[in-house]
């Protein structure tokens, strides 16, 4: 038979098991008793440690009786954590602690005693980093204020430091019950004002703006109030480090929870009892809250903020230096003392700023004009803003250069030529040295491998504009003819047809300076190649086309242009001239017809390398592969009739010959003849006059019909007849 279960547990167990090792007999000696029980408690080793330390020599004062002994550290071992056994054995003599707090608060001292020494140990080992964890551990219970149960174990200034602000507890709030907290904590420093009626409290005021930094006697109430700001301003400082409470400064003074607007309500006549007192307490109030602004703005930490919080942070700068100017008259603004103390007001700011805050604020400021800059906005005076004025100074101007280089390095070329094309910013005494470096930066601009073809005569026409004109003399001629091929491409928008004839404008007057004979001969290929006619179906010169966007004021009739030329000469040499005025001017047209006819009769020839064969050309052949046009250059060769030493009439003989077009052939047999004919005459200057007239008058007919044009050839010839009449 099987033992049952009853009969193996009697055989089994030990009746003294559960008591171990323990000695069941009390120990006589009181140390060994304490240790008796501690050992009993089985409590951890570091807790075990700090009982030992501060209760073995006491115990009998202290706990009475080691049964409780028993009893706290039993309860204590429910506690996982060491902070909250410890926090467990405090409480249990909650009456010692509170004696010991309410000594402070009538004395300012603390006596000490083991459960005092206790807490000291506890607070600097477990809670010096977190008093808030402490005091609601279980320590509200014997300081209700945690404003005195902070100056009583942490010290009077410990609720102005960086670590009150940083307490673990706090950082797990959210921001409205942060700011909640935190004005609740206003309260209790400033209880001695804010329980005070309206007339005192505004008369505490009163008394602690008219003092400097608050020196004098002050009472209670004054002195809280005193307190209160100072903490305000510890709250900004701190706060304002940390990039996920930078909202302190608007729940500061515009928040639900705020204090601020009550003080600002005591800022009336009827309580202050003075205007002018209401002023000045109101002007306080205002720069204690610039002041404010300030302290935010240099423990702001930027050094991992995102583009949005630096332009926030930015914009509170500007307003803040925006406020030096409250409080003066327009002709104090202008006056050279107010620009020296603005100047000092911002350069004493500058220095309080660390050096990743000046560089973010320098970039974001950079970073925005290349932004309005390069925007989209039409039809709009772009520059940089006055505002980098103050970066071109002795103290600044060299990290100013070193960001505005990265930040311009970053951008395409096409864009870096826009900025560039700016005027640098402006500081008298200091501007020669920035100039000089910008020009420098732009004349090198056009040297990089990559730069674009098309932005040639962007960059040669700002150059001129800024006076780099020996740097730019070599891209003039460059620039007109991709100018020219730019304004053949027919998809070119308004604007940029309109960018290319002003640069048209300034390059022609300086190719004129350079030589007359490429500017005439740039003037003669952009007609040639223009997308838009120079002339109404009349033949006449279109002088609304400035108003349309097609064409603009570059463009001079061919008379007109020899007659602007003519007085140019006329008046430069006059003194050293051995002519006669008519037979300077004789001499003058002659050579202007005859640079005429020698584009027109380039026109004609062959391409180099190309030969007839069997006596005849392809269009493809020749220069000007335009049929229209070949008769347009040897009807105005003929009006014109200057046969160039012959070349004039052996060129045209062999388009006579040889063109692939019936008509130009036909032309080119009436010019022969007309050209042989003139040869023979001298004409007079204006013969040659109607001639360039003539012959322009035939070159806007070709256009005309080139582009599809219609011609009214009965008004045409009308219009012809007038010129003619006066060249």
């Amino acid at each position: 038979m099987k033992p049952n279960s009853h009969d193996m547990e009697k055989t089994m167990c030990r009746i003294d098991m559960p008591y171990g090792k323990i000695t069941l007999d009390e120990k006589k000696d009181p140390a060994d008793r304490f240790l008796q029980a501690v050992d009993e408690s089985c409590i951890d080793d570091d807790f075990r440690e700090l009982f030992i330390k501060y209760f073995q020599n006491n115990w009998q004062s202290t706990f009475s009786s080691p049964s409780r002994i028993e009893d706290v550290l039993k309860q204590a071992n429910q506690e996982n954590s060491l902070p909250n056994k410890c926090l467990v054995l405090l409480l249990s003599h909650e009456v010692q602690l509170s004696f010991a707090f309410n000594s402070y608060q009538i004395s300012g001292k603390t006596l000490s005693s083991p459960f005092y020494d206790f807490l000291v140990e506890v607070k600097n080992k477990y809670f010096a980093s977190s008093p808030l964890a402490l005091y609601r551990g279980g320590m509200k219970k014997v300081a209700p204020s945690y404003f005195q149960f902070l100056r009583w174990l942490y010290g009077d200034n410990y609720c102005y430091s960086k670590e009150f602000f940083e307490d673990e507890v706090l950082d797990k709030l959210s921001t409205l019950e942060r700011t909640h907290f935190f004005w609740g904590f206003f309260e209790s420093i400033s209880l001695n004002f804010l329980k005070l009626g309206n007339h005192q409290r505004a008369k505490e005021l009163i008394r602690i703006s008219s003092s400097t930094d608050y020196v004098g006697p002050l009472t209670k109430g004054a002195q809280s109030i005193v307190n209160g700001l100072s903490f305000i301003k510890a709250w900004i400082k701190f706060e304002s480090n940390s990039r996920t409470k930078s909202h302190c400064l608007q729940d500061i003074f515009y928040g639900y929870h705020s204090h601020w607007e009550d003080i600002l309500n005591l800022t009336r006549d009827e309580v202050t009892g003075s205007s002018d007192i209401t002023k000045q307490l109101k002007k306080w109030l205002d720069d204690f809250r610039f002041d404010c602004i300030k302290l935010s703005l240099i423990n702001t930490d930027l050094t991992k903020a995102s583009k949005d919080e630096i332009e926030v942070w930015v914009r509170e700068v500007q307003g803040y230096l925006t406020h030096i100017n409250v409080g003066f008259s327009w002709d104090e603004l202008n006056s050279d003392e107010f620009k020296s103390f603005e100047k000092q007001k911002f350069n004493e700011l500058c220095a309080e700023f660390s050096h990743v805050q000046m560089s973010k604020w320098i970039e974001w400021s950079i970073q925005d004009d290349f932004t309005k800059i390069l925007g989209p906005k039409k039809n709009s005076f772009k520059q940089l803003s006055a505002c980098h004025s103050r970066w071109i100074t002795t103290e600044h101007f060299e990290l100013w250069k070193t960001i505005f280089t990265e930040q311009l390095d970053l951008l395409a070329v096409e864009n870096q030529l826009s900025v560039l094309s700016c005027c640098p910013p402006y500081n008298e005494g200091y501007y020669s040295d920035c100039f000089q470096w910008w020009s420098e930066r732009f004349n090198l601009l056009i040297q990089t491998d990559n730069f674009p073809k098309h932005l040639i005569p962007s960059w040669t026409s700002i150059a001129l504009q800024n006076g780099s004109n020996e740097q730019a003399l070599p891209y003039v001629d460059k620039s007109i003819g991709i100018l020219r091929g730019e304004l053949s491409n027919s998809t070119l928008t308004g604007d940029e047809i309109k960018a290319c004839h002003m640069h048209l404008k300034s390059l022609l007057f300086v190719i004129d300076k350079i030589s007359t004979q490429k500017g005439l001969r740039h003037r003669l290929m952009l007609q040639r190649f223009s997308t838009e006619p120079y002339s109404n179906e009349k033949l006449l010169m279109i002088s609304g086309a400035l108003y349309q966007g097609h064409f603009y004021d570059w463009y001079t009739p061919l008379n007109d242009l020899a007659r602007e030329w003519f007085c140019i000469l006329q008046n430069h040499g006059k003194e050293i001239r051995l002519t006669t005025d008519e037979e300077f001017e004789t001499e003058f047209y002659t050579a202007f017809a005859r640079e005429l006819s020698e584009f027109f009769l380039s026109r004609l020839r062959l391409r180099k390398g190309e030969k007839e064969k069997d006596g005849k050309y392809d269009s493809s052949q020749v220069i000007e592969q335009s049929s229209i046009w070949r008769q347009g250059y040897l009807k105005a060769l003929a009006e014109l009739g200057f046969d160039l030493k012959g070349k004039v009439h052996k060129t045209v003989n062999f388009t006579k010959k040889s063109d692939p077009d019936e008509s130009v052939r036909s032309i080119a047999g009436e010019c022969y003849k007309a050209v042989r004919r003139h040869a023979k005459k001298s004409p007079s200057t204006q013969d040659i006059k109607r001639g360039i007239v003539a012959a322009e008058w035939w070159l806007l007919m070709c256009q005309r019909h080139e582009l599809g044009l219609e011609v009214k050839h009965e008004e045409a010839l009308k219009t012809r007849r007038n010129l003619m009449r006066h060249p």
